[in-house]
């Protein structure tokens, strides 16, 4: 086991309100492992990502041995670094850790793109609220060492924001049909999570807090705004009244209820080897 505390910080490269992002994030502040988060607005974190030895997508993980730059890589990464019994990954080749490694597959495939497509879908259309929700949170991460663009004022905005929007809304495959397929598969993922949930456990898979877990919970996080969540994300009073009314309906369900217990009893808690988990 390492000592994430035994050199200089690593460096996170992020777009600061990418649930993926958060995603590797969390494994990160949960294992202790100490980094500088260089995060940027979409498009400009595309270069940076590259020059780190990434990808064009983020989150990149500059670590001492080269670029860890998928999200899950970095929760295993982060595994190196708490006890074994704490791991969000187990050790063991167990029918636990199928379930896990499998879960946490299907929502990185399913529950991500879909998140994303439907929470831009209603957003993008919006340039004071995009305005307000990149300042913010940008804002919110200042500690970690972000800090919103210099240009970043309400003039330079308007002129880069219908860029990023339309170069988003291509890459990403972001229209009507593509926001109603997604919301198919984001049903889907919820109702498997109700029905797993349905039984009264504490956690997806097992008796304890896994990468099932955090994974369910950070992906869904820009549609159901936890409370504890570290980065300012729209507030469901905020939001596009259609999108609004599916954040609600979400929200009041169990499975979103287990994302806001989380982020309140698990988002802040260290797994290293210094603390309990």
């Amino acid at each position: 086991m390492g000592d994430p505390g035994a050199s200089a910080p690593l460096r996170l490269i992020t777009i600061p309100w990418s649930h993926f992002c958060e995603k590797a994030r969390w494994a990160l502040d949960r294992a202790g492992v100490p980094y500088r988060e260089d995060a940027y607005l979409p498009l400009a974190h595309a270069l940076p990502s590259l020059r780190a030895g990434g990808r064009r997508s983020v989150p990149v993980l500059v670590t001492r041995a080269g670029a860890v730059s998928d999200s899950t890589d970095i929760l295993r990464y982060a595994d190196a670094f708490v006890p074994p019994e704490h791991a969000l990954f187990s050790s063991e080749p167990d029918a636990d850790r199928a379930e896990v490694e499998a879960l946490e597959e299907r929502f990185d495939v399913d529950l991500g793109p879909a998140t994303r497509r439907v929470a831009y879908h209603h957003l993008l259309p919006d340039e004071e609220g995009a305005f307000a929700l990149m300042g913010g949170s940008f804002r919110g991460i200042e500690g970690a060492g972000a800090a919103p663009p210099w240009w970043f004022g309400r003039g330079t905005f308007r002129a880069y924001y219908p860029v990023a929007r339309a170069v988003m809304k291509r890459v990403m495959r972001i229209d009507a049909a593509g926001a109603e397929r997604s919301r198919g598969k984001l049903r889907a993922v919820f109702d498997a999570v109700n029905e797993r949930l349905r039984d009264g456990r504490p956690f997806l898979v097992g008796d304890r807090f896994s990468a099932a877990d955090l994974t369910f919970a950070a992906l869904a996080a820009p549609l159901l705004a936890p409370e504890h969540h570290p980065v300012p994300l729209s507030p469901p009073s905020a939001l596009p009244s259609e999108l609004r009314t599916l954040v609600e309906a979400l929200r009041g369900e169990p499975a979103g209820a287990f994302v806001q217990r989380l982020y309140r009893e698990q988002r802040h808690r260290k797994a290293g080897p210094l603390a309990g988990g």
